[in-house]
């Protein structure tokens, strides 16, 4: 699945997540314009039903990120990954 189309799934289904494009992270310049990526800004956040987007001293059975999310992302065929205890980044497989 495409980085623009999985964004829209999720800020559908998760809005609270506010993914946006890698290349927002990195800034202008700073990364290939064609490397897709998933920056979530709301990784800090929690969702509506009080669960948190990204909790990285969590250990559970979805490594600490929200349930529906993980469950988006691995049905896309794309995984998440940590770019620090606060911020979580995903990529396509």
């Amino acid at each position: 699945m495409r980085e623009k189309t999985l964004i829209k799934i999720i800020n559908k289904i998760i809005p609270e997540a506010r993914p946006v494009p890698l290349a927002e992270f990195y800034g202008e310049g700073d990364l290939n314009e064609s490397a897709e990526g998933i920056w979530f800004k709301g990784s800090e956040d929690i969702a509506k039903d009080e669960i948190s987007i990204f909790e990285y001293h969590l250990d559970n059975e979805t490594g600490g990120v929200h349930p529906k999310l993980n469950q988006i992302l691995e049905e896309a065929n794309w995984y998440w990954e940590p770019y620090d205890s606060g911020t979580l980044m995903a990529y396509r497989n």
